[in-house]
C-alpha cells in the first residue's frame, strides 16, 4: 500500500510539473497573461484562468469534451455536488484537488493530514489522501473516489486522474474531443 501511495505521489508530481510547463509554453505561444515560470514560487502571483472546454453533449451515459487550444481537455465536474474545474489527466493515478476546492466540497483537512510526500512544479510538498463521496460530470457519477488534496499554491488546477477515469466504461480521445462513457 505504501508503494502504491508513493507511486501515486510521483505520478501527481509529474503531472503537475507537465501542466505547469504546458501552461507556461501556452502563455508564451498564445500571448496569454504574463508568463509565470512554473518552477518559481507562485504564492504571490495570480494563476491564469484555465481554458475550459464546454461539454458538447450528454447522450445517456456519454459525455464529449472538446480539446482546448493547448490540446488538453478541461471540464467542470461536481465534487460532492459542488462544481470545480479539472484538467483531465490520464497520467495521474489519483484525482488531485486544490485545498480551496476541497473545502468548497465540504472536505476539510488539517495540517496533520498532509503526510504523503509529493513533488510539484513548485518543489516538494505533502498531500492529504481522502476519499470523495462522488464526482459527477454531466450525469456520469462515480462514488468513493480516492484523491490527493494539495495546498492551492502547489497545484494550479485540479487534476481528474485515473482514480475516477478507470471506473468509467471507457475513455477515448478522438478527433479533437474526449469521450467519456459510464
Amino acid at each position: 500500500m505504501r508503494n502504491e501511495i508513493l507511486t501515486a505521489g510521483f505520478v501527481v508530481m509529474a503531472a503537475v510539473m507537465i501542466v505547469g510547463r504546458l501552461d507556461h509554453a501556452d502563455n508564451m505561444q498564445f500571448g496569454g497573461d504574463a508568463a509565470v515560470d512554473p518552477l518559481q514560487d507562485t504564492t504571490a502571483q495570480a494563476t491564469p484562468a484555465p481554458r475550459i472546454a464546454a461539454v458538447q453533449s450528454h447522450w445517456g451515459d456519454e459525455v464529449r469534451i472538446d480539446a482546448a487550444p493547448d490540446r488538453q481537455f478541461y471540464v467542470n465536474a461536481d465534487v460532492n455536488r459542488r462544481t470545480a474545474r479539472f484538467l483531465v489527466d490520464t497520467g495521474a493515478s489519483y484525482v488531485a484537488l486544490r485545498d480551496s476546492d476541497a473545502r468548497n466540497a465540504g472536505i476539510y483537512t488539517s495540517w496533520a493530514d498532509y503526510t504523503y510526500p509529493v513533488r510539484t512544479a513548485n518543489g516538494e510538498t505533502k498531500a492529504a489522501l481522502v476519499t470523495l463521496d462522488e464526482i459527477e460530470i454531466d450525469g456520469l457519477r462515480v462514488g468513493g473516489v480516492k484523491a490527493f488534496i494539495l495546498q492551492d499554491d502547489q497545484l494550479a488546477i485540479n487534476l481528474l486522474g485515473m482514480s475516477f477515469l478507470s471506473r468509467l466504461e471507457s475513455v477515448e480521445a478522438r478527433g479533437g474531443e474526449l469521450i467519456l462513457r459510464g
